[in-house]
């Protein structure tokens, strides 16, 4: 039997949120190339989303976490090698390191008891997110020869750039992995800077389905812009908000309209930056919204630029979705973000990640501001296109479930 064991933070649960978008997607061909598919999140709260025919649900470790989530907190330092993990997270990561180390290992005894009452897991165990699901799927595979483990990795657990002071827990879990998954070209070659061997590395970007219907731009004068993140430090969602207020006060005669959909500690923050907003620039924070929601806005409301100014990305799920939409990208030169909108300027611009608040705002202008129709139009239409060469699901999740399938030939 071909089996696959997918370990999730809540898929199938919409616990966060935004991992639903992620997994959802890949589980039909994951199912057409297995035997059997099992997917076993971390967290089973919030409401149950149908999984395709041949996938199951395994509810178990959710289960064991909710209630022995303090012991398992309490016994962490009991995880082979944490004493020294947990001084490297704290030499270099700070406090921020030591509690990711802290609760990675939690993690790690909670999913290995996980293994040891399952008693048979696999032969692939894939972790969606390098995490302690992997650091005790990697240790059942040790004991376990027939065992493969493979982990996705995207940004905010590949990058130490991703956290401030930089830093990664358990970098050791790379070695004895059968393959690392990465979403963008730009993760593959930092892992090869790692040390890891090219064999052992696979591109799987990840990828949205084609639009139902492609996003038509502003045709009554309004410059409309759409964002879509957690409202988190790292997405800098603060920063859009006061170039947005800018560009609408030397456009005093322009109209602006911004909607941003995601939710966060910092939408404080970014309702501050509003709070000196002219009557100009009208604002929707729509919060945290399923991501039917957001597609639907493509689909039904014109949409004239898609902004993320973030410090630190993998390859952003919602740039796809607006480029599948034929919308131009203004965003930050971070992680695998150029590899989605392109370095040649024709589906939008890159800016570097310190850019200041005139770039971002002369970046604007340029983009929302060009008055040329046919340069606008093939500005939209270099956007489906980066989507169709490099971002279209049903193709990327075809190659993966192929590329996973293989792993279970006898190894040489």
């Amino acid at each position: 039997m071909a089996d696959l064991v997918l370990l999730t933070t809540n898929h199938p649960f919409t616990f966060t949120g935004g991992e639903t978008m992620f997994v959802g997607p890949e589980l039909p061909a994951l199912a057409a190339a297995f035997d059997r598919v099992s997917v076993v999140p971390l967290h089973a709260r919030g409401a149950r989303l149908p999984l395709p025919a041949g996938v199951t649900l395994d509810a178990t470790l959710a289960e064991d976490w909710r209630r022995r989530r303090a012991w398992y907190t309490l016994t962490a330092p009991a995880w082979p090698g944490f004493a020294r993990e947990f001084a490297r997270g704290w030499r270099q990561g700070g406090w921020v390191g030591a509690v990711r180390v802290w609760r990675w290992a939690a993690v790690a005894r909670a999913c290995w008891r996980w293994l040891q009452r399952r008693g048979e897991a696999g032969p692939l165990l894939y972790t969606y997110w390098r995490g302690g699901q992997t650091l005790a799927a990697t240790r059942w595979a040790a004991a376990h020869p027939a065992c493969r483990v493979v982990t996705r990795v995207h940004g905010y657990d590949l990058y130490a750039q991703a956290f401030s002071p930089p830093f990664q827990p358990w970098e050791a879990v790379y070695a004895p992995l059968d393959r690392v998954l990465a979403v963008s070209r730009h993760g593959v070659d930092h892992l090869r800077s790692l040390g890891l061997p090219a064999e052992r590395l696979e591109l799987a970007r990840l990828g949205v389905a084609a639009s139902r219907a492609r996003s038509r731009a502003s045709a009554d004068g309004v410059w409309r812009v759409v964002s879509c993140s957690h409202l988190i430090p790292l997405k800098r969602v603060d920063r859009i908000a006061r170039a947005l207020v800018q560009l609408a006060r030397q456009h005093p005669d322009r109209r602006l309209a911004w909607t941003h959909f995601g939710d966060g500690p910092q939408a404080a923050s970014v309702r501050a930056a509003l709070r000196e907003a002219p009557p100009n620039l009208s604002t929707r924070l729509a919060g945290r919204v399923d991501n039917e929601t957001v597609l639907a806005h493509y689909a039904q409301e014109p949409v004239d630029l898609f902004v993320l100014l973030s410090r630190s990305e993998g390859l952003p799920v919602s740039i796809q979705e607006a480029l599948a939409a034929g919308v131009p990208v203004l965003a930050t030169d971070v992680g695998g973000v150029a590899e989605a909108v392109g370095r040649d300027g024709e589906a939008g611009l890159l800016l570097p990640a310190d850019a200041d608040d005139a770039a971002v705002l002369r970046a604007l202008q340029a983009l929302l501001g060009e008055e040329d129709p046919a340069r606008r139009t093939a500005r939209r239409e270099a956007a489906r296109q980066r989507w169709a060469q490099d971002f279209d699901a049903a193709r990327n999740h075809t190659r993966l479930a192929r590329t996973l399938r293989s792993l279970l030939s006898p190894r040489s």
